[in-house]
C-alpha cells in the first residue's frame, strides 16, 4: 500500500481513498492504483481479489456504495456524485 495508508486494514484504506474522494467515481482498478500505486501485472492479480472482496463487504455494510446500474464502479456516497 501507498504510505498514507500503510498499518491500516483494507477496508479502512479503501473507505479512506473513497471519502477523501466524494464526489467521484471509481473502478476497482482506479481505487487499486488509488490506494497501491502503479503495480505490476502479477501484483496486481494478487490484490485485486482481496480488493474486489472488501468493495462488496464495504457496499453490504453501508461504508461506502456501488454505483447504481453498473458494474464494478464505487464511490464514498452516490448522492455527491454529479450527473
Amino acid at each position: 500500500m501507498l504510505n498514507i495508508y500503510e498499518g491500516q486494514f483494507l477496508i479502512d484504506a479503501l473507505s479512506t481513498f473513497l471519502k477523501e474522494n466524494s464526489g467521484k467515481v471509481f473502478s476497482v482498478l482506479e481505487v487499486i492504483t488509488g490506494i497501491y500505486g502503479e503495480l505490476n501485472a502479477a501484483d496486481a492479480r494478487e490484490v485485486k481479489n482481496k480488493v474486489l472482496n472488501e468493495l462488496s463487504r464495504g457496499h453490504r455494510t453501508g461504508r461506502f456504495t456501488r454505483v447504481p446500474d453498473q458494474i464494478g464502479l464505487y464511490t464514498w456516497d452516490y448522492k455527491l456524485v454529479n450527473e
